[in-house]
């Protein structure tokens, strides 16, 4: 409790305190007499002020915690019973715990309680003018009793919030193995009904399906990373075209299975260029191709996790998304299972182009791009934005360092340097940065 709040309460041991306590007793008795007033005036207030609370159920359940808070304050101030000695209110906490269940946010809950704090404050004024003392006193009272009004929701809302949040998890971990229950059933192809599939999860089986898998790296095991996967499958369904909301099941604390629906012909580049995928530390994407039905719902899956070992091992920026439909990605997903195999074999085929340097990284594009524009200066030029000339001069200065003309081992080269393109630094030969070491230019 902070102690701005203890700062506004009379002190047990202060000279003026029993009269203090005597007012504050005879204001919770004329209140007493008042109770049913009082209880329509909250109830109505806190109606008024919220409309996610109008369902008869949770009216009926409000009506019953407001009259238990009354009930409380009045009796606790009445009989000076110390705020240490409170205790949660049954039908306070039932009450928390059913908004949680109908999906009210605890916002709403929190809110209702600093209205209700406000209308009590406020019938306490009006008794407070009416008591027959100095000016000082009656002034000194409302200070004492704005302090415990606070010190007490702060303390009730604690709980009940409280109450709330253990709901609302404990319902999106029962719905989250329930999804995980009937996803693995379409995976290991089981009969499925699909209307029943719909109800229990909001996710359609007959559409076209894109399915991803989501992780984040370098996090500390114990944080559960489900809430920042959920809002980034949506944020990765809305880059590539969905108006559906995505089926997102968490596997661990930082994975999570999902699947996009209604998308034919995905702007993979909207994903990779979007600031949370290229802002966010660690984060991780594997997605498949988009695919119809059934099938397309595990097919789409087994593509996402068959190269989930490229984003898994490729440096970033080059290992924060690996899309199955990418040239050559299906293949490198292969070669990553042994990096220290895959390395050599890069550097046997490139020689000094395989260096992690800059100049290497420009050669190795402009020799990439010219090879699968099927050896055209012009396209090259166009999609490097670079003169003629220039890709001219690269193209030479890159078979000069590989020792070999570029028809030399053409596949071997054209798909090592696409391991270099998706992977990265992993792939490349490291380069010192000691005084006196050759680098190239």
């Amino acid at each position: 409790m902070s102690g701005a709040l203890e700062r506004r309460l009379v002190p047990a041991d202060d000279p003026g305190a029993e009269e203090v306590f005597s007012l504050a007793a005879l204001v919770s008795a004329r209140l007493q007499h008042r109770f049913a007033e009082l209880n329509a005036s909250m109830n109505t207030a806190i109606e008024d002020a919220i409309e996610s609370l109008d369902d008869p159920e949770l009216t009926d359940m409000l009506h019953a915690s407001v009259e238990g808070n009354i009930a409380t304050i009045l009796h606790m101030i009445g009989n000076n019973i110390p705020l240490e000695h409170m205790q949660p209110i049954t039908a306070a906490t039932e009450y928390a715990i059913r908004l949680a269940r109908a999906g009210v946010p605890s916002a709403s809950l929190r809110r209702a309680y600093h209205i209700g704090s406000d209308d009590m404050l406020a019938n306490m004024f009006e008794e407070i003018q009416q008591l027959d003392c100095s000016s000082d006193l009656k002034l000194r009272l409302l200070h004492h009793l704005a302090g415990w009004m606070h010190k007490y929701v702060d303390w009730i809302t604690g709980v009940v919030l409280d109450a709330h949040e253990q709901e609302r998890r404990a319902l999106l971990e029962r719905a989250a193995s329930e999804t995980s229950t009937l996803v693995h059933r379409v995976l290991e192809r089981h009969t499925m009904n699909a209307a029943e599939f719909a109800a229990k999860t909001g996710y359609r089986l007959d559409q076209t399906h894109i399915a991803a898998v989501l992780w984040i790296e370098g996090i500390s095991q114990g944080a559960d990373q489900a809430d920042v996967l959920s809002s980034l499958a949506t944020t990765v369904a809305t880059a590539l075209g969905s108006v559906v909301p995505p089926l997102c099941t968490p596997v661990d604390r930082s994975t999570a299975w999902v699947w996009i629906g209604g998308v034919n012909a995905p702007s993979i580049d909207a994903v990779r260029s979007h600031p949370a995928v290229r802002k966010m530390r660690g984060i991780r994407l594997a997605i498949g191709k988009p695919a119809p039905g059934v099938e397309g719902f595990r097919h789409s899956h087994e593509q996402a996790e068959a190269i989930k070992g490229v984003a898994s091992v490729a440096s970033p920026p080059q290992g924060r998304l690996a899309y199955y439909g990418d040239d050559g990605v299906v293949i490198v997903a292969m070669l990553a299972r042994d990096l220290s195999a895959t390395r050599r074999w890069v550097g046997e085929v490139l020689g000094p182009l395989g260096a992690d340097t800059e100049a290497a990284e420009r050669l190795r594009e402009t020799v990439r791009v010219f090879l699968r524009t099927g050896d055209n200066y012009v396209k090259t030029s166009k999609e490097l934005a670079l003169h003629r000339n220039t890709v001219k001069y690269r193209l030479e200065k890159a078979e000069k360092e590989r020792g070999r003309l570029l028809e030399d081992g053409r596949f071997d080269l054209d798909l090592a340097l696409q391991v270099c393109h998706l992977l990265g630094h992993v792939v490349l030969k490291p380069q010192p940065d000691s005084a006196g070491v050759t680098r190239m230019t």
